[in-house]
Order: structure tokens, then C-alpha cells, then sequence
């Protein structure tokens, strides 16, 4: 049992580094997505509405629900709900909800970032606030 588990880490940690290279979808077939999806590298190129879990998330438009990462959570237009993890999230244009990471980012804010660096573009003040950054 312990040699099988030597020969799979391996394999499993190529796959992971890989993955994201070769899973990269076409930008111009637009998918939109609801319901739950659960994987490694989850990448939608149009909406998502519902939960998503995985070690990186991306999302080509927007997203309403809930977004868990590992390493990082992204949605290139905006997002409606509560967004998760460990080191980074972004929301590109706007953020209505919650976003919880080491470094957190988006366009624009109605909800609350907690994390080391809490970068807000539509701010007049420095445009990152440390550990929490509200606005409502």
C-alpha cells in the first residue's frame, strides 16, 4: 500500500501543475453554468450560479453563490455572495458579498474583504486597506 501511494503522488502532482495548461478553454464558446461543480481547476467561460469548489476557480463572467479555493478564486465580471480562498481572490468589476483570503481584489465594493491586503479600484483613498475593508 505504501509503494502505491509513492507512484500516485506523483502522478497526481504533474497532473495538478499541468492541468491548468492544458484544460484551457476557448474564449469564444461561451458556457453558463448553475448548480454545484467540484473539481481541481474549474474554469467556466461564461456565468455560474450556485457553488463552486476546487483548488482554482475561474469564471469568465459573472457569478452569484458561493466560491471556494484552495490557491484561488476569480470572476471576471462581477460577484454576488461569498468568495474563499487561502491566497487570492478577485472579483475584476464589482463585488456585492464577502471575500475572505490573503490578498482579496475588485473593481468595485458593497460587502466586506478580510485578508492581509484588501484591494479596492474604486476607492478615493490609498486603494488597499490592510486585514478588513468595508463599504456598503
Amino acid at each position: 500500500m505504501k509503494n502505491i501511494k509513492k507512484e500516485i503522488f506523483p502522478v497526481l502532482l504533474g497532473c495538478f501543475l499541468i492541468f491548468p495548461v492544458i484544460g484551457h478553454a476557448d474564449e469564444t464558446a461561451r458556457v453558463d453554468k448553475e448548480g454545484i461543480d467540484i473539481g481541481i481547476v474549474n474554469r467556466i467561460s461564461g456565468s455560474m450560479h450556485g457553488f463552486e469548489l476546487g483548488a482554482v476557480n475561474i469564471v469568465g463572467e459573472d457569478f452569484n453563490g458561493t466560491q471556494l479555493g484552495l490557491f484561488t478564486s476569480i470572476t471576471r465580471r462581477s460577484f454576488e455572495g461569498f468568495q474563499f480562498s487561502v491566497f487570492y481572490n478577485d472579483a475584476e468589476e464589482e463585488m456585492h458579498g464577502f471575500q475572505l483570503g490573503i490578498v482579496n481584489h475588485t473593481g468595485s465594493l458593497e460587502g466586506l474583504q478580510i485578508g492581509i491586503l484588501n484591494f479596492n479600484d474604486d476607492t478615493n483613498y490609498l486603494g488597499f486597506f490592510p486585514f478588513i475593508n468595508a463599504a456598503f
